[in-house]
């Protein structure tokens, strides 16, 4: 569209600014765009709850199009207020072709409103509007509101209760269903009293050679029709995220009992074939033809009228097998209140689950948990738990700043049950299950590992080629080619099921060259993929982020699984090491510091970069 929108809250002035072309040129959009803006325009130490962060929302180029697998998402880009490090979250539904039919490529929210407001952004106009009526309300309740007020074909991204009272793992959602779940995004919308933001339009996305992206488009789609995961008979479509479960139990690489075993004995309750007895429909992001989402509902017992989109294979993992809840019903009912309050259901799930081990060994009681019976396995310690973390009420508080502070301030060595890395909790993959994914969990920083790179699903399920779990031996190639397979698709912001094809990245960029007019190939595109991530890794330096942050939770890499197929494995320290060093050596960063070199930052046209860090960011020789 070839603009974007600049929202100053403090002085409630919105302007529209013009895309750069030389920044297009570099990092194309969505996360290469906001990656350069944060970068750019962030002054580094500054609090991620104060007036000064900022939230860029992003499209990507093909966002809006026919080019299903990269039409529907959208990025926000901020500093995270759990990690202190630089955040991309994304977010499917219906949100970003809006946007972009509203007329922008991007928002850039800056300083703090004076009392609660939303964003009304339509053809061409963008205005503030109160919310104080809205403040406090869930997050179906306002999205509902907001419809209410400016049309219910409108998208509508909003905050709950925890992103108004700054959880740090607070979510942003969309469309009732859909969460830019990660990193604490809803805390720093609430942190700036904004609310919501809705959209809509008419306008469409130009296509510079039409023919020639309809061709793309027609033959992407019989790959993806026709591939075992994602086709018309692949798992995905039948069963959604949950038809992983069973695999990640098979193959010992599940979080169970606060990262204790890697098997759940009672994982056929909660697996796929569980959920689908709860299904009502599949759900769609727009233009999607896998539908991955599931829409349930609990028909009957004690969480009867449950309605949810989801459990999703995160939330079953986290918020079940984790805290080793064995009732797909119970895991749905937290599932529901999660969204309602507008939290992060992996950090959610991980943070209680720590919190019932510290419990039930004795390094936390009753008088601490506001005498909530904390134990493995309570569905009821679990739901009166997120009602506490939502509301940041008694030990909620405590565990609203997520597991790292929260056993800062608890003490007694709490620190060492923590499954977090840079202060993000994990999702639920075991690193001592998949090695080469162990690595990717260190250098991703602050970031998911397991929407990082691909080297998972080869690891897991052999896509699109089948690596050794158990082995280091090659493992830092493998994780710098993904990485920058996948920072090259978030530019355009694809869906990460549509790598399960296995012409990735050529379809990226058939689709992307007539789509844009861009002069680019499969070279080119990896390259930017490869600019994104050393800018990333500027801003992490700024922070003050060390060769040290590129660790795994301590307890995981001294305790192997004690049940399930990994039983026994572990990535130690001095593996771990192995992998890094080559992973420094391979792209060309300071193997003492992590600091990316001079000559890397030149070569990919990031001197002012390189400029900085020498200067006092960090030493970018």
């Amino acid at each position: 569209m070839g603009k974007m929108l600049r929202v100053d809250l403090s002085r409630r002035r919105i302007r529209e600014e013009p895309l750069e072309k030389g920044v297009v040129e570099k990092f194309i959009g969505g996360k290469g765009i906001g990656a350069w803006l944060l970068y750019r325009e962030l002054k580094a130490g500054i609090d991620p709850l104060s007036p000064e962060n900022k939230i860029i929302i992003a499209t990507g180029p093909l966002t809006g199009t026919a080019a299903l697998g990269y039409s529907a998402k959208y990025v926000i880009v901020t500093k995270s207020p759990l990690t202190n490090l630089f955040l991309d979250t994304y977010c499917g539904g219906f949100f970003g072709p809006r946007l972009k039919y509203a007329g922008y490529d991007a928002i850039i929210v800056e300083g703090r409103a004076d009392k609660p407001v939303y964003l009304w952004i339509h053809d061409g106009e963008a205005e503030i509007k109160d919310a104080s009526h809205i403040w406090g309300k869930n997050v179906h309740e306002a999205e509902n509101m907001v419809k209410e007020e400016v049309g219910k074909e409108a998208s509508v991204a909003c905050i709950g209760p925890a992103g108004e009272k700054k959880v740090r793992f607070a979510c942003v959602t969309t469309d009732f269903g859909r969460q830019a779940g990660r990193g604490g995004a809803g805390a720093v919308f609430g942190s700036k009293n904004l609310k919501a933001i809705a959209t809509r339009g008419d306008k469409r996305v130009s296509i510079a050679r039409t023919e020639e992206f309809e061709s793309a488009v027609k033959e992407f789609r019989e790959v993806i029709e026709t591939s075992p995961t994602t086709g018309k008979d692949g798992g995905l479509r039948a069963h959604g995220t949950p038809a992983f479960v069973a695999l990640a139990n098979i193959v010992g690489g599940w979080p169970v009992r606060n990262w204790q075993r890697g098997f759940f004995e009672r994982g056929d309750n909660i697996d796929d074939r569980a959920v689908d007895k709860l299904l009502v429909r599949p759900s769609a992001c727009f233009g999607c033809p896998i539908a991955c989402g599931r829409i349930c509902e609990v028909k009957s017992g004690p969480y009867k009228g449950t309605r949810v989109e989801g459990p999703e294979y995160e939330t079953i993992g986290a918020l079940g097998a984790n805290c080793e809840v064995g009732n797909i019903e119970a895991i749905t009912y937290a599932n529901m209140l999660c969204d309602q309050y507008g939290l992060d259901t992996i950090s959610t799930g991980m943070v209680i689950g720590f919190a019932m081990d510290l419990y039930e060994r004795g390094i936390i009681s009753k008088k601490d948990t506001d005498g909530v019976d904390l134990r493995f396995g309570s569905e009821e310690a679990l739901i009166a738990m997120i009602k506490k973390i939502g509301n940041r009420e008694g030990f909620g508080d405590v565990l609203a700043e997520g597991a790292k502070r929260a056993a800062e301030k608890i003490g007694k060595n709490a620190d060492y049950y923590a499954p977090v890395i840079r202060g993000l909790e994990l999702p639920a993959w075991d690193p001592r299950a998949f090695w080469g994914y162990a690595l990717t969990s260190a250098v991703c920083g602050g970031r998911d590992p397991h929407v990082y790179d691909f080297t998972l699903g080869r690891e897991l399920a052999g896509i699109p080629e089948k690596l050794d779990r158990f082995t280091v031996e090659g493992k830092a190639k493998v994780v710098v080619f993904t990485e920058e397979h996948v920072a090259a698709n978030d530019t355009l912001i694809h869906c990460l099921f549509y790598m399960f094809a296995p012409t990735f990245p050529i379809d990226s960029v058939k689709l992307l060259a007539p789509a844009t007019g861009m002069d680019i190939d499969v070279e080119k595109f990896l390259k930017v993929g490869e600019r994104v991530i050393n800018v990333v890794r500027a801003f992490n330096v700024r922070e003050g982020s060390t060769r040290q942050d590129f660790t795994l939770p301590s307890r995981l890499m001294k305790e192997p699984h004690t049940a399930g197929a990994s039983k026994g494995r572990l990535v130690t320290k001095e593996m771990l090491d192995k992998m890094l060093d080559e992973y420094f050596d391979l792209r060309k960063w300071d193997k003492g510091t992590g600091i990316p070199t001079r000559g890397k930052l030149e070569e990919l046209g990031l001197k002012e970069v390189a400029d900085e860090l020498s200067m006092g960011g960090g030493k970018g020789r």
